[in-house]
């Protein structure tokens, strides 16, 4: 880890650590790998790892990154996003046809939410196609609704995923020791704390936001 900056460090203990083990758990119940195709739901703190560990876990699965925000979907693209799409403003059916012209397939194998929101969760169940698999690791709200019929018919599969365990973090910070996870660090200062809040509170931060101290 010699030569990384601290503001880079910070992050992979929380944003580094938890999408990690969410793909695990994907990984781990055989929805990645070849022929597969894995959406990160959710492009910020969490996501931008989230494509990452796809491309590093996944086993040669085509990886989609779903976020509100051409910004956001830039740096998906930049960290490994074989294909991507904005779903602000857009039906189900709207999102299907574009990754059916993307990956010629209206479904997908696994989702890693890292949004949380009702809106991400409903659009994360209704793109897994039969015995798929979503993993959850955003906490935007404080109930997940998911759709009862589909999700038993269809066999799919809910995991929950909370942060990492110590091992998980071993194998993290060996990655970034290799230089082989990328940063995006929005540095601020202590005094600049209340508007980080507000401009994550609209969605405006890309990336992690690091309180950096003179």
């Amino acid at each position: 880890m010699t030569g990384q900056r601290p503001e880079y460090l910070a992050p992979l203990t929380d944003a580094g650590l938890t999408p990690y083990r969410g793909i695990k758990k994907l990984r781990a119940a055989g929805k990645l790998g070849p022929g597969r195709t894995v959406v990160i739901n959710g492009i910020g703190g969490l996501g931008g790892y989230g494509v990452q560990y796809a491309r590093l876990l996944g086993g040669g699965a085509t990886v989609v990154g779903f976020a509100r925000s051409d910004d956001k979907l830039a740096v998906a693209r930049e960290n490994g996003a074989d294909h991507t799409v904005n779903v602000r403003g857009k039906t189900v059916g709207d999102v299907q046809d574009e990754l059916e012209e993307l990956t010629g397939r209206r479904t997908v194998d696994a989702v890693l939410d890292c949004a949380g929101s009702a809106e991400s969760l409903g659009l994360a169940g209704a793109v897994l196609a039969t015995e798929g698999a979503l993993a959850q690791v955003g906490l935007m709200g404080t109930r997940v609704e998911l759709p009862l019929f589909p999700f038993v018919s269809g066999e799919k599969s809910y995991f929950g995923s909370f942060w990492g365990n110590y091992n998980d973090l071993q194998e993290v910070l060996a990655l970034a020791g290799e230089g082989r996870i990328k940063h995006h660090i929005v540095p601020i200062k202590l005094d600049d704390i209340n508007e980080t809040l507000e401009a994550l509170g609209r969605g405006d931060v890309v990336g992690r936001a690091v309180v950096v101290f003179d």
